[in-house]
């Protein structure tokens, strides 16, 4: 089965908190006022359909969220913090799959690196099948 919205075109949504709800500024449409942001895509979808005469399943929505600052400072951030985590975690895992592999080319056996990295038998299976 074939996701219908893969070849859909795709729309750009701004949501800006404003007056206890969120408003969605969407090209060449009137600003559109909802309660959630929960019902940005459906609202997005379904004024770009009244405009554009496409169905609503074929239209594709990316939802751009602003914030006021701080928050929108913080949110970045945030997201940097994040990132960062995430790489320098994928460093240390390459880090531990090296030194597993060194170990093994020295001549240590599995059982022995296990208790070396203080990790199970299967994790070092693991480490030594990752590429």
């Amino acid at each position: 089965m074939t996701d219908e919205r893969s070849n859909a075109e795709m729309y750009r949504v701004r949501a800006k908190r404003q007056r206890g709800g969120w408003v969605l500024q969407i090209a060449d449409t009137d600003e559109v006022w909802i309660r959630r942001l929960t019902e940005a895509v459906a609202a997005a979808r379904s004024r770009i359909s009244e405009g554009t005469n496409i169905p609503p399943g074929e239209i594709n929505i990316q939802v751009d969220i602003q914030l006021d600052e701080p928050l929108q400072s913080r949110k970045r951030e945030a997201v940097q913090a994040i990132l960062q985590a995430r790489r320098a975690q994928e460093q240390a895992a390459r880090a531990y799959r090296d030194v597993a592999r060194s170990l093994q080319e020295s001549g240590v056996s599995g059982a022995e690196i296990a208790l070396i990295l203080d990790v199970s038998r299967q994790r070092v299976s693991q480490l030594l099948a990752e590429k």
